[in-house]
């Protein structure tokens, strides 16, 4: 029992705690801004403008929540791109933090008659300590609801100093009602009871009520002969309209007859105009087979005159092959990856259409692969540069030898630059991992010793030079390769 006595007053005590607790509720402000396209993250720079005191928040989003102490503040917004150069940084907002406050219901009318007449009710009130965004309604316990407010305060200003004398309600049923006040902040308080009462409605006698359903049915009565007399006088309008048009149709019949007629001559002079089509089509197509016969005989010459002129095809030459990629100057791969070396992968379609004695000319088609990755000195992240560049290059050779020859190339290509970080610890900023995928022009130089020791078969040494221009790191890159392929 006595277990029981000390859980009570526990409780109690507790019970009486909460509204002191609810005075001292944290808020918080959210501050947003417009996201970079470039970005990977943001770093935002919050001041207080009396001290000059700053403190930083970094996050990926573009918002974040912070709870500051009333007072007037400012802040910017840092942008940092994939590689965590700065992008951007934005200009000074000012903001302010007004202190919340809990509203004050000095006093409220506790008796309201709703006029029979109308459906609202004004109730005289007076309220401290509210904003223009306050709110007012009147709550109900057994009919479980509430009733907005139709009339909101006219204020002027943005903190919860302002008060308030006046409310209107509508459609507000009798009984017993509380006004509850609550702030833009949260923070709401609750008044006393106030009744809510409905004026009497006058009753109507035996007689006034035998003499208006008396009125009524008169009234009645008369409106369905009037009723009566209109549909009948609407029926003798849609008959002499009924003759009207049938008088009319008879008209259209006979036009209709003329048009037919008329329209059996021209089907039969468009018969005839038919059967002319189709014998001049017919004579078309007899002089097409003559002269599609006529072509015939001239393509069998021109074959037996192929066949004893044999065409020599142009070279047409694919290759596969593997290269040693580095990154002489920028320094960025080397400086996220720790490396400026890696193997590429090369795969490549040449045709030369033009030859003399000692020169072949044309165009390649290159595609080249290669990865650089690594990761921090405490191992924090892994990072994976993907380069892969496509480009399409016009091509020289010159014949050193029977099966030896001279290369240079030259041309433009694109450059898919996919970058990949994963992360070996949790992060309070970059927890997730990061895949991203870019496009950046390039263009490409290259010479090499060309082989053909077999009719078919062709091996290829030689240096490329690509040249990537990608924004904020441009690079490039010197591959030795080695390539082998076959040739028609």
């Amino acid at each position: 029992m006595e277990i029981r006595k000390i859980l009570f007053r526990i409780m109690l005590l507790f019970l009486l705690a909460l509204p002191f607790f609810a005075e001292d509720a944290t808020f918080f402000q959210k501050i947003e801004w417009k996201s970079n396209a470039n970005a990977l993250e943001y770093k935002v720079e919050i001041q207080n403008t009396a001290g000059g005191k700053s403190q930083f928040i970094t996050t990926d989003k573009t918002s974040t929540e912070i709870s500051l102490v009333p007072g007037k503040y400012r802040y910017r917004v840092y942008a940092y791109d994939f590689l965590g150069k700065e992008a951007s940084v934005s200009s000074w907002t000012n903001f302010e933090v007004f202190k919340a406050s809990k509203p004050k219901i000095t006093s409220v009318e506790k008796s309201v008659t709703v006029p029979s007449d109308s459906d609202s009710l004004s109730i005289s009130v007076n309220i401290a300590d509210i904003n223009a965004n306050s709110t007012y309604e009147l709550v109900n316990e057994s009919l479980v609801g509430s009733v907005d407010a139709r009339t909101k305060a006219q204020l002027d200003t943005g903190s919860e100093t302002d008060s308030v004398n006046k409310l209107n309600f509508k459609n507000v049923p009798p009984g017993k009602w509380r006004l509850k006040v609550t702030n833009a902040s949260g923070l709401s308080s609750l008044s006393d009871v106030i009744e809510i009462k409905g004026e009497e409605v006058k009753t109507i006698s035996d007689d006034e009520l035998k003499k208006i359903r008396d009125e009524a049915a008169e009234s009645a009565t008369l409106a369905a002969e009037k009723k009566f007399d209109e549909e009948r006088k609407s029926f003798e309008e849609e008959r002499k309209r009924f003759e009207e048009e049938r008088a009319k149709f008879e008209e259209e019949r006979k036009v209709l007859d003329k048009k037919f007629a008329e329209a059996e001559a021209k089907r039969a002079a468009e018969e005839a105009k038919k059967k002319a089509e189709a014998d001049a089509r017919a004579a078309k197509a007899e002089a097409d087979r003559l002269a599609r016969e006529k072509k015939e005989a001239e393509a069998r010459e021109k074959a037996e005159w192929k066949a004893a002129h044999p065409y020599i095809y142009k070279d047409v030459i694919f290759e596969l092959g593997f290269g040693l990629s580095n990154t002489p100057y920028d320094g960025t791969i080397k400086k996220y990856t720790d490396t400026s070396l890696a193997a590429a992968l090369l795969a490549r379609i040449t045709f030369l259409p033009i030859k003399t004695e000692k020169n072949k000319f044309g165009v390649q088609l290159g595609f080249a692969t290669q990865d650089f990755e690594g990761s921090d000195y405490l191992d924090a992240y892994y990072i994976d540069l993907d380069f892969s560049i496509f480009d399409l290059d016009i091509v020289w050779q010159h014949k050193l030898s029977k099966k030896t020859f001279f290369s240079l190339k030259g041309g433009l290509g694109l450059a898919n630059v996919e970058k990949k970080v994963s992360y070996h610890f949790e992060s309070s900023v970059r927890a997730e991992p990061v895949e991203q995928d870019f496009w950046y022009p390039a263009f490409t130089l290259g010479a090499s010793l060309f082989f053909t020791p077999w009719k078919c078969f062709v091996l290829e040494l030689g240096v490329d030079y690509n040249h990537v221009m990608a924004t904020g790191m441009t690079t490039g890159i010197i591959r030795p390769y080695a390539c082998v392929g076959f040739r028609f």
